[in-house]
């Protein structure tokens, strides 16, 4: 019998991060040197405080904590069905994913249409296709 996979098996594990002294110009940049929309903000023990969206940010060297969002957090190994139900129930388009209450990963939309689409290819490809006849 199947089981319902974690959260853990969708999301991006260790995401990019910053802690929460920086400013606002610094983080915009890492975000777009590594082509992220969504960056963690955490505190000095990896503890999550919330996380910045490249469409808000303004290029400024104000305080990271000025423009910083909050952002539901959820343990890794919550079943996948409970945390795409909630995204689709509370419209969240990320959610931050904790292990002990540390950053663990990050689920976006973009990761969860990905699993998706992953899920209803297993029926009908073989492991090591690459989906190409």
């Amino acid at each position: 019998m199947r089981r319902i996979p974690q959260i853990g098996a969708l999301m991006t594990p260790f995401p990019w991060h910053v802690e929460a002294g920086g400013v606002v110009g610094d983080a915009r940049a890492m975000m777009s040197e590594h082509g992220l929309h969504h960056l963690p903000v955490t505190g000095d023990q990896h503890e999550v405080l919330g996380i910045l969206r490249l469409s808000a940010l303004p290029d400024t060297e104000e305080p990271l904590l000025d423009w910083m969002e909050t952002v539901p957090c959820l343990e890794s190994d919550t079943r996948a069905d409970q945390v795409l139900e909630f995204m689709a129930e509370s419209h969240q388009s990320v959610v931050v994913l904790t292990r002990n209450g540390h950053l663990a990963g990050i689920l976006t939309w973009t990761d969860a249409c990905r699993g998706f689409a992953r899920h209803l290819r297993e029926p009908f490809l073989p492991p090591d296709s690459d989906g190409v006849a």
